[in-house]
């Protein structure tokens, strides 16, 4: 406290010889009864007097007196230096006497005061962009306070001018812009879908664009999307239900799973996943994102920084970028098929004529169905580092079932 206390008085000092040197203009003498003291600030002039302070009650009296609010201007003076001595700041010391004085002075500062903004990100049309931060300000009180206790100990009063300083915003264009590099990107092809399924992978897709992930965090991909349904925009089209493709509302939201899926894994970043019950024909196997009413996909920004996801179309191509922090490593994603199990053949009479017409020759055949066989595969993520292999890591393993080829017999 000590050394504490002394740091203050030699600082003191120093700013009371600079005042002593022209701070302070129109002195009066320490013994004036009513001492005056003018401030000058942005766009204005505050000029106030001692005048005695009305006590209220019993407690305000021993405030007046203990804090000599009411006393002779070198009894204030004294207690302001004991004060500094004691290790209180310029402004604590001049409250304790002047009290009128700071209450206005801090209405002052409220009218100056301009506080900072932040940069911000924007997203629009599959890009963000950065909004530049503002600086913003306020009057610099311990210059002020400074120059105020100097000029009440030194001239009785006077004038003091009170200068602004910067308030500098927490977050800055450049702080964004260095977090938001590109760590990844992976475009899907669904050239070969109907139009209500490309509208499906394309709505989902927009609803992923513009999502930031903070530092450490978990996303759940059903949550942002929201329920495959009507009302939601999604219309109807072919999904896979038990190995079986069937028509449901939200087919090809897999898709847009699976592309963002592949677009986390390269950017490194963590994600759990669940597989379709047949390997869909738009990824290698173990490398989809089956999403459902019970199945999610959830990503979690292992990163020290914020992660920024961008998403496009163009044409029948859905692309996810992903931006945040400069990536260590280069990662590739790598799909193993370890079992191959060989589809069956199925012959079905076409008894209802679904397929052939009633004049067809009988023992006639059509492809109903081409046949998928199943896989067992285990999924990996490739570190590289300066184009060298760092590290492997096993992410997940799966099974897909066999899709039989259908063909159908006319009776």
């Amino acid at each position: 406290m000590k050394k504490y206390s002394r740091s203050l008085y030699i600082i003191a000092v120093f700013v009371c010889l600079l005042f002593a040197m022209g701070a302070a203009k129109a002195p009066q003498t320490v013994d004036s009864a009513y001492p005056t003291l003018a401030v000058e600030y942005e766009n204005g002039r505050y000029v106030y007097t001692d005048t005695p302070v009305a006590p209220s009650d019993f407690t305000v009296i021993e405030q007046i007196s203990a804090r000599k609010i009411n006393a002779p201007l070198p009894e204030k003076i004294a207690y302001m230096d004991e004060c500094v001595a004691r290790g209180a700041d310029y402004k604590t010391a001049v409250k304790q006497c002047f009290p009128v004085l700071v209450r206005e002075l801090d209405k002052i500062s409220e009218r100056v005061f301009v506080a900072p903004t932040d940069a911000k990100t924007a997203y629009n049309n599959g890009k963000f962009t950065v909004a530049p931060e503002k600086i913003g300000k306020k009057i610099d009180e311990t210059k002020l306070y400074a120059s105020i206790y100097c000029a009440f100990k030194f001239s009785g009063g006077g004038e003091v001018k009170a200068y602004n300083t910067d308030i500098q915003p927490v977050i800055t264009s450049a702080m964004l812009k260095a977090e938001m590099l590109p760590r990844s990107s992976y475009t899907t092809d669904f050239a070969g879908s109907s139009a209500e399924r490309a509208h499906n992978v394309t709505l989902a897709l927009s609803k992923i664009g513009g999502l930031i992930i903070p530092a450490g965090e978990t996303v759940s991909f059903n949550s942002i999307v929201g329920e495959r349904t009507e009302s939601n925009g999604f219309k109807k089209a072919k999904i896979i239900v038990d190995g079986k493709y069937t028509d449901g509302v939200g087919g090809g939201v897999c898709q847009a799973s699976t592309a963002v899926y592949n677009a986390a894994l390269i950017a490194g970043l963590s994600c759990q996943a669940n597989a379709h019950s047949i390997c869909p024909s738009y990824c290698p196997a173990g490398l989809d994102a089956m999403i459902s009413s019970v199945s999610d996909l959830l990503i979690t920004n292992t990163t020290t920084h914020t992660v920024y996801i961008a998403t496009s179309v163009n044409g029948r191509k859905g692309t996810v970028k992903i931006f945040g922090e400069k990536p260590d490593y280069t990662v590739v994603p790598e799909s193993v098929v370890v079992d191959t199990v060989k589809f069956q053949t199925e012959e079905q009479t076409d008894s209802e004529y679904k397929y052939f017409e009633r004049d067809a020759i009988s023992g006639s055949r059509m492809l109903v169905s081409p046949g998928k066989d199943g896989v067992s595969s285990e999924t990996y993520v490739n570190m590289f580092k300066d184009g060298v292999l760092i590290k492997r890591v096993k992410v997940r393993e799966n099974t897909y079932r066999c899709i039989p080829q259908v063909i159908a017999v006319a009776p």
